[in-house]
């Protein structure tokens, strides 16, 4: 079922965060883990703590507060890869100088760019989300996005296969 975030809860941030959470349980499970981003743009934003949530004892991070780049490096160093497909920057050092930056990080986490892309869909092993939300402060804690998540195997496998898709036609950053 399509959700929208009101101003109560933007961009369905507690449910985005929620999904983060358990993927990176889940990555501690080890096995063949992938994690899929396809988005536009990709930013390290810092995570506000909900009161609902939290990642203190999963995720080690050096900063004062969580990032969604400190998440994402958690899943890799846990032995899972981190898939990451964006569209081209036109001004690179905006977006593509930070993950870069993760991506020298840790192996695991690859990031390809894959022109006129606009599609965002996040795929993980428990569930899947697709919308409108970007994974920019924005998307995930201030607009009014539209978004859909699934926790059925089908949904999950179908959006993954996307997600595959797109990560294979992109080119490496």
């Amino acid at each position: 079922m399509a959700k929208q975030s009101t101003k109560l809860q933007p961009s369905g941030q507690a449910m985005f965060y929620n999904f983060l959470l358990n993927e990176v349980l889940a990555s501690q499970l080890g096995g063949n883990y992938k994690f899929w981003i396809v988005s536009p743009w990709v930013t390290n934003f810092r995570l506000d703590n909900p009161y609902y949530v939290s990642f203190q004892e999963i995720v080690e991070t050096k900063q004062e507060a969580l990032h969604l780049f400190d998440v994402l490096h958690q899943i890799a160093t846990n032995g899972s890869d981190v898939c990451i497909t964006v569209r081209p920057d036109e001004k690179e050092e905006r977006y593509h100088s930070w993950l870069k930056q993760l991506s020298k990080r840790n192996p695991r986490i690859q990031v390809r760019v894959l022109p006129e892309l606009h599609t965002k869909a996040y795929v993980g092993r428990y569930g899947a989300l697709d919308g409108s939300l970007n994974l920019t402060n924005g998307g995930v804690n201030q607009n009014i996005e539209l978004y859909t998540y699934y926790h059925d195997e089908r949904n999950i496998s179908q959006l993954r296969q996307i997600c595959v898709q797109y990560f294979e036609q992109g080119e490496p950053l």
